[in-house]
């Protein structure tokens, strides 16, 4: 390749730690060989250094493999050019995930988590889940879900209308609030805004056929215990 124009994709991944010599691979399979997991890839690791060699992006990127490495460092202790395949595996994910080839599930719920806390300062299993497979479109997951749901709101476990904390102001002293750009119409946000209104609704309809008060509606533990107290005396 001496003299010949290198591939972007080639550059880009010279340009982190793992790939900076990449160039140095002459495919003597030595990581391969030395690969615990080679079985349960698709190419291995000698493959995947000569794709990036020759500017295999989407190849690279959206092939199981780079994910499929555990992190034994033994393909990089015995390669003999030096390249450190362990961290360019490390690196190769992290491409992925900003180039969206695939989508990384934990930063997602990570960020459901921190918006629902952010909007009532305490969690909220409903808003939780709403948020996270709206982002993900896990539908399979989320039908999957269905049969715990029914046993929690069985046993009085899930709460219909979200707990918030006595000064939401305090939120803005950690900068929970996710910022909010003006024009912008977050779909998510609206989808669950209506959700904690139709709950809601729900819960006070409970309420008032039942009249049996948060024994068979949960509304909020704070509630919940005033009302076992109310009881006990």
């Amino acid at each position: 390749m001496v003299g010949a124009e290198l591939h972007p994709f080639l550059v880009e991944v010279m340009a982190t730690r793992g790939g900076a010599n990449v160039l140095q691979c002459y495919q003597c399979g030595t990581c391969s060989g030395s690969c615990p997991v080679l079985e349960e890839m698709t190419h291995g690791p000698r493959r995947i250094l000569y794709m990036i060699q020759n500017g295999m992006e989407q190849e690279v990127l959206s092939s199981p493999d780079i994910w499929r490495c555990v992190s034994c460092y033994s393909c990089m202790n015995r390669c003999p050019r030096d390249i450190e395949i362990t961290d360019l595996m490390a690196d190769l994910r992290r491409l992925a995930i900003q180039k969206g080839y695939v989508e990384d599930k934990e930063a997602v719920f990570g960020r459901a988590f921190a918006e629902t806390v952010a909007h009532h300062g305490r969690l909220f299993e409903p808003e939780l889940l709403t948020r996270y497979y709206l982002r993900t479109w896990d539908v399979v997951s989320l039908i999957g879900m269905i049969p715990l749901g029914l046993k929690m709101l069985v046993k009085n476990k899930l709460p219909f209308v979200p707990e918030s904390i006595q000064n939401p102001a305090d939120l803005e002293k950690v900068k929970l609030i996710p910022p909010v750009i003006e024009g912008q119409v977050d779909v998510v946000n609206t989808l669950v805004s209506w959700m904690i209104t139709v709950l809601g609704f729900v819960a006070a309809l409970g309420l008032l056929i039942t009249g049996q008060g948060s024994h068979t509606f949960h509304i909020a533990p704070g509630v919940r215990g005033k009302r076992e107290e109310e009881d006990m005396s």
